[in-house]
């Protein structure tokens, strides 16, 4: 995830003020009695306004200047007759947070039943999504391109979260559910696979297979709730993990998608909605993907190759649906745990010791070789992946070269680093969720599963089919590796900040976490409240009230794709400044019509083609039109062209003012030209 050019200089020069944000552990509401399962769905919008530090290529990453899909948070409700209830969250954004799930537990516990220990909140890990809402200041800097929590930002976040939580807790109906995988390969491939091979049990038949060295297996949630209206079950939403980075669009982007998850998604979606005619939720989670990247083409980092991987496990996603109809059933239990370990305060369990502080090494600066790794460090020795430490390696970081050693803990003091770690259990019916705020390579949450699988039937916990890592969960430490990998000091072994033995000593609290659950049932052992101490900076910029009217500002033009850009058609518009658009809403869609037809929304494939699908995309121009209104685009990618039908862009009202629409077109009658 992390990558950075000269990470040690920001630190010195950042200049952010600081804020205090408090969050209180709050009761929820009682639990509403039932005599069957109890599911519900929803999703809220969290796409932000232009002008956010984009997060997970670091420095080499850029402003927010609009979105090519908009940013999703999903939640599926699920409440057993006896039992715990649950709600299972998957947000288009890089991880989860320990401050955001916090918070939104503090929220959700005024209107629903939910406790902290009872929200999984993960990330698809996006690498083209906002940044700088994490609970630790290391992150929350050097994450993205520019640093500093902005207040304004992390509140809508939060609230749009909690929304969707809320919203599917209100809609709970009478449900049933399934569990599955399948094998998927394919689509992705290990980039570490040099790593990989340290491992003493590494699989013979893998070790020089990249594209069989990764963790295949896809994990499905499906929930159908009653309808009254047809007095059946009908689809209405799933949770699907998988294992593979969101790094199929490069650092070079410029706007917020959900990279390949955003097509995942929306196949499902849009599958259901067309077979069952009914609102269907897909809420998408990371798994043990730190080392498992996209089967991108040699070169061709883009998003074309984003929509080739994308749909082809949208496909996988609707295949692994329909298989589990026949398996939906109502007896579910349902049981959570969740534990705070505060490093700093234990950072043993089991004679397994974490090195204590944490530490950056070398080949974290100089980032990984999939998403656009950083200039000339990629190259330097020292500093290039494999770069380790030969000699003096029985210090607690072993081979890792400590960057800016020895000054790092002057610069990078070790309260700046995530030290508060969630561990979090979640069982249902015959899978074990493990939620992590970690990285997890393919062989470390190998590891972590198995000493799961050990301790829950050790201590009578048998019924457990299938055991689930989930990445990018609750919150952000970086890396997990096992001590073979970090040992070979590629990308992951340097952002695995505790040192060699993190595997093994998450393996052991996840183990101890899921035996006490097994033996005690409930675990909920965190802090009364938080304080998180974060540097601050505005992005949100306001401006001026506008004076002018909403205009076209030139005809639609065709514009040819070169080399990865695709073909599309671009409109230019002028409008309220972007702190008076609601982002968060619908603003652009495509109309047709024949000649004897009324203009309606374009439809392919019974699909709308609108900025809530994956081929519509919104652009802010910073360019100030004079009379307090300012310069959008709307680009329609990948544009149909049949003969006979006209096409126009249609931009939604907002406030008091009116829809617009561009000038109708054809692909006979288009101006053209190629993209700059």
């Amino acid at each position: 995830m992390l990558r950075w050019c000269y990470v040690i200089l920001l630190a010195l020069f950042s200049c952010t003020s600081s804020i205090t944000l408090q969050v209180r552990k709050a009761e929820p509401l009682p639990s509403q009695k039932s005599d069957v399962l109890l599911a519900g769905v929803a999703k809220t919008d969290i796409t932000p306004r232009p002008g956010l530090p984009m997060i997970g290529y670091s420095a080499n990453a850029n402003y927010g200047d609009g979105f090519r899909t908009r940013l999703y948070s999903r939640a599926i409700y699920l409440k057993p007759a006896d039992g715990t209830p649950i709600a299972l969250v998957a947000c288009d954004l890089l991880s989860g947070s320990e401050l955001i799930h916090r918070r939104v537990a503090e929220l959700v516990a005024k209107k629903t039943d939910l406790r902290l220990r009872d929200i999984v909140l993960t990330g698809t890990h996006t690498h083209s999504g906002p940044g700088n809402f994490f609970g630790s200041n290391f992150y929350t800097i050097h994450a993205g391109n520019k640093g500093g929590i902005d207040v304004e930002f992390l509140n809508f976040l939060t609230h749009q979260i909690a929304n969707a939580i809320t919203e599917a807790y209100e809609k709970r109906k009478p449900a049933k559910v399934a569990l599955g995988k399948i094998e998927v390969y394919g689509f992705t491939r290990n980039r570490s696979i040099e790593a990989y091979r340290a491992n003493i049990n590494a699989d013979p038949q893998k070790v020089t297979d990249r594209l069989k060295a990764v963790n295949p297996f896809m994990h499905m949630l499906r929930v159908d709730v009653f309808d009254e209206k047809s007095r059946k079950y009908v689809p209405a939403g799933a949770f699907t993990s998988f294992s593979i980075h969101g790094t199929t669009i490069p650092s070079d982007n410029h706007l917020y998608n959900g990279d390949v998850y955003a097509y995942m998604e929306r196949e499902l979606e849009w599958h259901v909605k067309k077979k069952y005619l009914t609102d269907f939720v897909h809420a998408v989670s990371n798994a043990t993907h730190a080392d498992n990247s996209p089967n991108v083409e040699k070169g061709r980092q883009g998003f074309k190759e984003s929509r080739r991987l994308g749909i082809g496990l949208g496909e996988k996603c609707i295949a692994l649906f329909q298989s589990l109809e026949a398996k939906l059933h109502q007896n579910v239990d349902v049981s959570t745990a969740l534990r705070e370990v505060d490093y700093y305060k234990n950072n043993s369990i089991n004679g397994i010791s974490l090195c204590i502080p944490p530490r950056v090494g070398n080949t974290l600066l100089a980032g990984a070789s999939d998403g656009g790794p950083t200039p000339v460090l990629q190259w330097l020795p020292f500093f290039r992946e494999g770069s380790k430490r030969w000699i003096f390696t029985c210090g607690c970081h072993g081979n890792r070269r400590i960057a800016g050693w020895p000054i790092q803990s002057i610069i990078l003091p070790k309260d700046e680093f995530p030290h508060r770690i969630t561990y979090q259990i979640v069982k249902i019916h015959d899978t074990l969720f493990i939620p992590l705020p970690y990285e997890v390579t393919m062989e470390a949450g190998r590891r972590i599963a198995e000493s799961a699988k050990q301790h829950a039937e050790l201590n009578g916990m048998r019924n457990v089919a299938h055991y689930v890592v989930l990445s990018c969960a609750n919150g952000y430490t970086g890396y997990c590796t096992t001590p073979e990998e970090y040992s070979q000091q590629r990308y992951e072994g340097g952002h695995t900040l505790y040192g060699p033995n993190t595997a093994p000593f998450v393996a052991a609290q996840v183990g101890a976490l899921v035996g006490d659950m097994a033996r005690s049932g409930r675990i909920d052992e965190t802090e009364r409240e938080w304080s998180f101490v974060l540097s601050s900076r505005t992005f949100y910029k306001e401006y001026d009230q506008p004076k002018g009217l909403r205009a076209p500002l030139c005809e639609p033009i065709f514009a040819k794709g070169r080399g990865e850009e695709e073909d599309c058609v671009k409109f230019q518009w002028k409008d309220v400044p972007p702190s008076l658009i609601e982002w968060h809403r619908p603003l652009v869609s495509i109309e047709s019509r024949t000649s004897d037809e009324d203009w309606k929304t374009l439809r392919i494939d019974g699909i709308p083609v609108t900025d809530e699908g994956y081929d519509v995309a919104v652009v802010f121009l910073y360019t100030n039109e004079g009379d307090g209104m300012w310069g959008y685009e709307a680009r329609w990618y990948n544009p149909v062209k049949k003969d006979g039908i006209q096409y126009r862009f249609r931009i939604e009202a907002r406030g008091h003012y009116p829809v617009l629409y561009s000038k109708e077109f054809n692909f006979n009658n288009i101006s053209k030209h190629s993209h700059k």
